[in-house]
């Protein structure tokens, strides 16, 4: 039973998607090897028709992924969890978003003053390398 179940819905969704994507990263990317690695193994299941055949790894991988799964609901539902993502959506609600040509001009803001600094620094670093060489005499 979710705890206040019709509140907060897309942000417990966001959750638990994003962890468990992680988790599926995980499990299918990491765990698969490592289980190959631990057992010399043959396909013991069936040809699927999409799916190949699996082994003893995958079905480990399923596994612990489904546990993931599992867990991370009844810990999204856990009161305390669920109040802070509650909170957070309803503060999200709040926000005031901006607009296409405000995201623009952030934009070209952010650009032209990392490309300042970009200047800046190539040019001090340059002329402080100049000096120290010069001043201790390397390079004549």
């Amino acid at each position: 039973m979710a705890y206040k179940k019709d509140q907060g819905r897309f942000a417990r969704m966001a959750a638990f998607w994003a962890l468990f994507g992680l988790g599926a990263y995980g499990c299918l990317g990491g765990l698969i090897n490592v289980v190959d690695g631990w057992i010399s193994q043959k396909p013991w299941l069936p040809m699927f028709p999409l799916l190949g055949k699996f082994g003893l790894s995958e079905v480990v991988a399923l596994g612990v992924l489904a546990a993931i799964g599992f867990f991370l609901y009844r810990w999204l539902n856990k009161p305390n969890v669920a109040d802070m993502l509650i909170e957070t959506e309803g503060e999200l609600r709040k926000v005031t978003w901006p607009n296409a040509k405000e995201t623009w001009a952030g934009t070209i803001a952010v650009a032209v003053t990392v490309l300042v600094m970009l200047a800046f620094l190539f040019t001090t670093d340059i002329v402080l390398t100049w000096s120290i060489n010069r001043l201790l005499g390397v390079g004549s």
